[in-house]
Parts: C-alpha cells; sequence; structure tokens
C-alpha cells in the first residue's frame, strides 16, 4: 500500500507543478472556484500531496522509490513555499 502511496504522490506532485504554470500563465485571474483563489486551492492540494508523501517514505524498497520519494518531497515543498508566498504578497499588495 505505501509504495502505491509513493508512486502516485509523485504523479500528483508533477500534475500540480503543471497544473501551477497552467494556472499562472492564463493571464489575470477573475474566476474563483468555491469561493476560493486557485493558487489556495492549489496550496492545499500541495499540502495533502506532501503528506502522503511523507507516508510514502516508509515504501522505499530500492533507489527508484527513493528517489521518487524525495523528489516528492522537494517538489511540494517548493511548490507549497512558492504558492504560500505569492498568496502572501498578493493580499498585502491587494
Amino acid at each position: 500500500m505505501t509504495k502505491q502511496l509513493n508512486f502516485w504522490s509523485f504523479v500528483l506532485s508533477t500534475i500540480w507543478v503543471l497544473l501551477f504554470f497552467v494556472i499562472s500563465s492564463t493571464g489575470p485571474n477573475v474566476y474563483t472556484i468555491f469561493g476560493l483563489h486557485p493558487h489556495v486551492l492549489l496550496l492545499i492540494a500541495s499540502l495533502l500531496t506532501l503528506l502522503i508523501g511523507l507516508i510514502g517514505l516508509s515504501g522505499m524498497k530500492d533507489w527508484k522509490s527513493a528517489a521518487r520519494s524525495f523528489s516528492t518531497i522537494f517538489l511540494t515543498l517548493g511548490l507549497s513555499a512558492f504558492l504560500a508566498f505569492i498568496i502572501f504578497f498578493g493580499k498585502l499588495a491587494s
């Protein structure tokens, strides 16, 4: 089970990074989803993926799964920090 968590957290982290580029390149975001800004929803999703990735650390069997786990953690931590930075300074500017 933890091996599948490891794999799916890696897949989700790459999807969230690609989705960040799509959301950021669409121009001014005048739309909201469920009353939240899309970056906030992406931050929540990436934090949940980080949690799943940390649980998936126990499923490491070989160097491939270790590389997947650590890349998942680095991708989601980096994305979460960057999104928190954008959201914080975006709220200050408005």
